[in-house]
């Protein structure tokens, strides 16, 4: 079925294409105009736009030359070919959230079935070489999130970002689990493993981008991705990070865009939990053993998610060693920690790994039980 774009939309669309996806660019053409699109329309198809830094001779002469209704048809059409969908900053499917940010997209790009409010959209970022440790607290945190009504946003990259999308996708009872934010054209997949996963999120929810169709990956596309990431959601969940990583990025933003940032903690001799350890002493972080303890900030309740019981003999170890020592009753952290001679950084983080599995819970008081 052929697109159908009001006005507006569709000469924003013709400036952000003739501008390569930009929204700075697109921001400072439009300021020069009062905000006018149609003015910045009108003012090319007579040749008289302005000289800017930003647009060299060649890039005015072509923005100019392309200002004419059948060069936006033939836009519309490739997208429609491509079924491949719009929403600019003047639809009213665009993202609400993401419109308040400071330099939104003018254009996403999408797949799937865009809605300008959801319920509770949180972003889950981390490791792209996790530990089977973060993979499991993901999938996990994912799917309860999910379960509970939340949808989740990733950026559908290696390592957790998949994981993440994967648990969202598990989640029973939920129409809309989860939205993955590319760093190439919406329908270039990378890296290309995650076909799977991206057919079913753009079944079940929506795969979108700044970036037009057929544009690959760029170092440069996902740090600028990552603000669409932190600014669609209203909270960032880091599950494992180094010190120094492309996830603080997308904290960074998040901050900056007033959003709320959940780290989950790990053992401190762990390299890729040194980021999140660090978000959480340097109070940046709130500290997140469960989907609970992200949930009870926007008033939400979990809702129980069935896990396949696991045999005490097939834990790891640590866990074998905590599990038989609770099968008496329950125990503090304090005796835990004296009967097992563990360090703090591995009783906290063989504990809250418990916890996430469902094998071990938590009373007031650090006292834990099975």
């Amino acid at each position: 079925m052929k697109s159908v774009l009001t006005s507006q939309e569709r000469l924003l669309l013709w400036l952000s294409v003739n501008l390569g996806s930009s929204s700075a660019r697109v921001r400072r053409m439009l300021e020069a105009f009062d905000g006018s699109v149609e003015e910045v329309f009108r003012a090319a198809a007579k040749g008289k736009l302005p000289k800017m830094r930003f647009l060299d001779d060649e890039k005015l002469s072509n923005i100019q030359a392309h200002a004419n209704e059948r060069y936006i048809e033939r836009i519309i059409n490739r997208l429609d070919e491509l079924d491949v969908k719009v929403s600019t900053l003047y639809s009213e499917n665009y993202p609400i959230l993401l419109k308040n940010i400071y330099d939104p997209p003018a254009v996403l790009y999408y797949k799937g079935t865009l809605y300008p409010e959801l319920r509770l959209p949180i972003a889950i970022v981390g490791a792209r070489e996790p530990s089977d440790y973060g993979r499991r607290v993901t999938r996990e945190l994912a799917e309860e999130l999910a379960s509970a009504g939340a949808c989740i946003v990733s950026g559908l990259a290696y390592g957790l970002d998949r994981v993440a999308a994967e648990g969202a996708l598990d989640a029973e009872g939920n129409d809309y689990p989860t939205i993955a934010v590319l760093g190439t054209g919406p329908n270039v997949v990378y890296p290309s493993v995650n076909r799977d996963v991206y057919e079913l999120i753009a079944e079940r929810g929506a795969v979108v981008s700044e970036f037009m169709p057929g544009i690959g990956p760029k170092p440069s596309h996902f740090p600028m991705r990552n603000r669409i990431i932190s600014g669609l959601s209203k909270g960032v969940v880091v599950v494992e990070a180094r010190t120094k990583s492309g996830t603080s990025i997308t904290v960074d933003c998040a901050l900056e865009q007033g959003r709320d940032v959940f780290a989950v903690p790990g053992r401190v001799s762990d390299e890729l939990s040194g980021g999140t350890n660090d978000l959480i002493r340097e109070g940046m972080a709130k500290i997140t053993l469960s989907a609970q303890d992200v949930l009870e900030e926007y008033g939400m309740k979990p809702r129980s998610v069935e896990r396949k019981a696991v045999a005490p003999s097939e834990l790891p170890f640590e866990q074998q060693l905590i599990h038989r020592l609770l099968i008496a009753g329950e125990r503090t952290y304090d005796e835990l920690a004296e009967l097992t001679g563990f360090d703090a950084g591995k009783l906290n983080s063989t504990l809250t790994e418990m916890e996430f599995s469902g094998i071990i819970k938590q009373s007031p008081g650090r006292l834990y039980s099975l």
